[in-house]
């Protein structure tokens, strides 16, 4: 009888033992596989996120790109999750891989692969647009052509920054041709009179979700002298020593942008081209731009233009001067509509929609590549409307 206690006995204290015994844990090593990234950069590390089938339960752990590491998972079938983000030139880019049922265990031999894919859309959009000018103080007849300003929203989730973004007005595809030029014509829009450009070694200015930059003609408070708005916030102006040297409005404490093409620069009174209407590209050079002197000549005598390849493009805008559609200027893949304010001196602006918020209370702007959809017509400009922040090394206003 007592042989048979201590047999039970001994049998308690072994499975007793077997459950209090810890998982014994496998290292575990990913490797990941960049090979159908193309051209998009490497972000500097993923974040992995494991699920075990059996027991549900969930780790996510971060695996450094570039010194890839190896991590201790308990024995198991696993469902892996591989993500990043990464920005560049006002881009946003998401990184997804995924491996599913992969076996962990002692006797698996080898790292685990894992092939990834990048998806992108432009971080940077046009938020709201001032261009068809106001009306002089104490004046029925005088315009005033100098306040206008573009605002550019960050609309992603990660900050991207501004360095290097440009800005130029578009040509009309209707009626400029430049496939004898160039073979492969249809990959590119061709931007008409100049182009500017923030300056930036990359990471100088960076723009976080929620904030928002202005372009202005001029960063002064031109509510002094017409019935507009205060610019003196905005961070970058059009202001360039060619244009001051023509009497244009003093430099101000906004940075100057880099005018890097003058296909038309007898433009360069109005600073910003045209202000009636105008098709508008924001957009990040992937390859150097021409030089002065360099552009191509359309199949409209002495009428140049500057190549863009429209894959760099961020963001671009159909701005018309009349209601009739045919005489819009962009592609559809571009902007498949447009929008129109008043006459010039109307003192009008073109406003994003919001399509909704996030849990930090900032807002999404809507984006369906689309004007007439996207935007709307206010007769009351204003920057930074709907809570849109101002960057954090923005803290500059000029006296004016």
């Amino acid at each position: 009888m007592k042989r048979i206690l201590y047999s039970l006995l001994a049998l308690w204290l072994v499975l007793s033992c077997e459950e209090t015994r810890l998982p014994s844990l496998v290292e575990w090593c990913p490797s990941i596989d960049e090979s159908a990234l193309g051209d998009v950069p490497r972000p500097d590390s993923y974040k992995i996120t494991v699920s075990n089938i059996g027991t549900e339960a969930v780790e996510e752990m971060v695996f450094d790109a570039l010194s890839p590491q190896t991590f201790n998972l308990v024995q198991g079938i696993y469902n892996i999750t591989v993500q990043a983000h990464g920005t560049m030139g006002g881009r946003a880019f998401n990184y997804i891989g995924t491996a599913n049922a992969v076996k962990i265990s002692p006797y698996e031999t080898g790292p685990t692969l894992i092939k990834v894919s990048a998806s992108e859309s432009s971080a940077l959009v046009f938020k709201e647009i001032h261009y068809n000018a106001s009306m002089v103080k104490n004046s029925a007849s005088a315009r005033y052509l100098k306040d206008t300003y573009f605002e550019v929203y960050n609309n992603s989730d990660q900050t991207v920054y501004a360095d290097g973004i440009c800005l130029g007005d578009v040509l009309s595809h209707k009626v400029y041709d430049f496939s004898d030029k160039l073979p492969n014509a249809s990959d590119y829009v061709f931007m008409g009179t100049y182009v500017w450009q923030i300056p930036g070694s990359g990471t100088d200015y960076p723009i976080a979700p929620g904030e928002s930059f202005i372009i202005a003609a001029s960063a002064i408070d031109h509510s002094q002298t017409a019935e507009t708005l205060d610019l003196s916030t905005a961070e970058f102006e059009t202001i360039c020593d060619r244009y001051k040297e023509r009497g244009g409005q003093p430099d101000a404490n906004a940075v100057n942008m880099a005018l890097v093409c003058t296909i038309k620069e007898s433009g360069l009174g109005n600073q910003l081209g045209k202000f009636t209407d105008g098709a508008w590209a924001l957009f990040y050079p992937s390859v150097p731009l021409r030089k002065d002197g360099e552009y191509l000549e359309s199949n409209h005598a002495n009428n140049y233009g500057l190549e863009v390849l429209k894959t760099d493009v961020l963001d671009a805008i159909d701005l018309l001067k009349s209601e009739n559609p045919d005489d819009k200027r962009l592609e559809s893949e571009l902007d498949a509509g447009w929008i129109k304010c008043a006459t010039t001196g109307g003192n009008q602006s073109v406003v994003r929609k919001i399509s909704g918020k996030r849990e930090n209370g900032s807002i999404i702007l809507q984006d369906t590549n689309n004007t007439t959809e996207d935007f709307t017509v206010s007769d009351s400009p204003r920057i930074r409307r709907d809570g849109a922040k101002r960057p954090g090394w923005s803290n500059w206003t000029t006296a004016q």
